[in-house]
């Protein structure tokens, strides 16, 4: 039966040469455009000005374009080897043949493979000879030709066995190409939406801790755009090579199941209908809570676009399966799907899994972390510049970590929600326990009416020389200038370059610094006067603002008669 199945069939082989068989020219020549033609170009600028391009990888030539003809060539040629299915009079013709449904669908199946396979590997060996046969001198070798083609290879069939796959569901090639490329693009906008209206629902909850976690790798369009700086792991390549062979199993199944009447229906199956209508409602209400929770961040702005969403998205699912616009009537689909997600949200709501008032036990922590951002939180070690006033940091002494879990036990009591009428800082905190666990919630609240909260944080010892890149222990080099900085005009106004007063000078900021309130540290636009540029030995500069509050400041200025001139009418 097996070798039945893929057995060769010269009259379908032809039939598929003459009707498809440009597509498989077309994709040659565009990958031919795309990499042998510009290694000949790069030749010819190397042998006329002794200038070449510095590519990297063959990702680096054209990489926009080769991602074009990775999305779009597969779609249209899974398309086109199938099209016979999408019409009454075809699809019943060709099942008419003396052909097995499964031989039938292996035989258009690997002539696919065959169009994306073969182009590829011909432009690999072109590359090959281009590199090598003209002597270019860029730093290509036949092991990065041959990752190249391995990798383009697997994204392409993958992308046509997704098409093949999405193929067998539908009776319309328009909605073939369109559900295709849904498909790449549901699993991350699906987790994003789902994420963030979580966040809405849920106090506390924190989508930017999960949405930091490279969610991006799980599009296939960025993932085949990024192998230029990053190439696909052995664990990837498995994935991709499981989901073709997954994909085509699926597909040569749904093929035998599928009946003729189901050309030109939008789905092919009526077990999909309901499936993608309450799909559609489902994920029109998340894009509608989503952008109302962005825009307004009001629940009952986010719950007129639950609403509203999930109405339109119903309605449009139903013309779509139906072909028309009169499905007004069948209103009461609507209201057993609004009864679902009211039962969903009221669980939500309930809480059931105490997940907002969660806590760690206090003897668990062995650090806490506080602050405005989870990307710290997540990319701590991992900064790529070092901040002259860091907000956002691990606190390890007893008394703030003791602080920071009172804020966080006052907070999951009040359980805040964010508000547009009042002024509101996000707060972040996180925890790193004892056995490596770790927990972070996130909350938006109003900081004038946790002011005694944040109180005894912002003015710990450890807080303040974590904050203040001049309080660091380690971090900068010796200062040699100190420079006061106009705050409208951004001019010098006073430059200090005496090695006694710049040390002299530092150490009363340093007071000003450890003394400085809570209040002015959450507020720092009031107290502005301007900046102080501070230049260090090895030539990189900081800035610190100088603020009204500053009286250590004040004092050595005016004590060394610097006053009027560092603030130049500054008020």
């Amino acid at each position: 039966m097996p070798s039945k199945i893929l057995s060769f069939n010269r009259g379908l082989f032809a039939q598929n040469l003459r009707s498809v068989g440009w597509i498989g020219i077309v994709h040659f020549l565009l990958w031919f455009a795309a990499i042998p033609l510009q290694l000949l170009m790069a030749y010819s600028q190397q042998k006329d000005s002794g200038h070449y391009p510095e590519w990297e990888s063959l990702y680096s030539i054209s990489a926009s374009f080769q991602t074009m003809i990775v999305f779009t060539l597969p779609v249209l040629l899974a398309v086109l080897l199938f099209r016979y299915m999408q019409g009454k009079q075809s699809s019943d013709f060709m099942h008419s043949l003396p052909v097995q449904r499964a031989e039938l669908f292996c035989q258009q199946a690997m002539f696919g493979v065959l169009l994306v396979v073969i182009p590829i590997v011909l432009i690999s060996l072109l590359a090959i000879v281009c590199r090598y046969g003209l002597s270019l001198s860029v730093p290509l070798t036949i092991g990065d030709i041959i990752r190249w083609m391995w990798e383009t290879a697997i994204m392409e069939l993958f992308v046509f066995a997704a098409g093949v796959f999405v193929g067998m569901m539908t009776g319309m090639s328009t909605l073939q190409v369109v559900f295709t490329y849904i498909l790449f693009l549901f699993p991350a906008g699906i987790t994003v939406l789902l994420l963030a209206n979580t966040s809405f629902l849920l106090v506390g909850f924190s989508a930017d801790y999960y949405l930091s976690k490279n969610l991006e790798k799980i599009v296939p369009f960025y993932r085949y755009l990024n192998l230029e700086t990053k190439l696909l792991t052995t664990g990837e390549s498995l994935v991709y090579l499981l989901l073709i062979i997954l994909f085509l199993i699926f597909a040569i199944w749904l093929y035998q199941k599928r009946h003729s009447e189901a050309a030109t229906q939008a789905l092919a199956f009526p077990a999909l209908r309901p499936i993608f209508k309450y799909g559609v409602a489902f994920c029109t209400m998340l894009l509608g809570g989503f952008y109302f929770g962005v825009t307004q961040n009001q629940f009952a702005w986010i719950l007129f676009g639950y609403i509203t969403s999930s109405l339109f998205g119903f309605f449009i699912a139903e013309m779509v399966i139906e072909k028309t616009w009169r499905v007004f009537y069948k209103w009461k689909g609507y209201v057993y799907f609004a009864a679902a997600m009211v039962a969903i949200g009221f669980l939500l709501h309930l809480d059931i899994t105490g997940y907002e008032k969660r806590l760690p036990a206090l003897k668990d922590i062995r650090q806490v972390y506080f602050g405005s951002s989870v990307y710290d939180f997540v990319n701590n070690d991992k900064r790529p510049y070092v901040p002259f006033e860091q907000e956002n940091q691990f606190l390890k002494e007893k008394e703030n970590i003791r602080a920071v879990y009172a804020f966080h036990r006052q907070l999951a009591k009040d359980q805040p929600r964010p508000s547009r009428f009042t002024d509101q800082r996000q707060v972040v905190i996180g925890y790193v326990l004892k056995d490596g666990k770790r927990m972070i919630r996130q909350y938006s609240v109003p900081s004038k009416s946790y002011f005694s909260y944040y109180k005894p944080i912002l003015e710990s010892k450890e807080y303040k020389k974590n904050y203040y890149f001049l309080l660091r222990d380690q971090g900068y080099s010796p200062i040699r200038q100190i420079t006061f900085r106009h705050p409208e005009t951004d001019e010098r106004t006073l430059t200090i370059i005496e090695p006694q007063q710049i040390d002299s000078f530092v150490e009363a900021l340093k007071a000003d610094l450890l003394e400085e309130p809570a209040s002015v540290m959450l507020d720092a636009g009031k107290a502005w006067k301007g900046d102080i540029e501070f230049l260090q030995s090895d030539g990189d500069t900081f800035l610190l603002s100088w603020k009204k509050t500053y009286t250590h400041v004040e004092k050595w200025l005016n004590d060394h008669h610097l006053l009027e001139k560092a603030r130049e009418d500054v008020e």
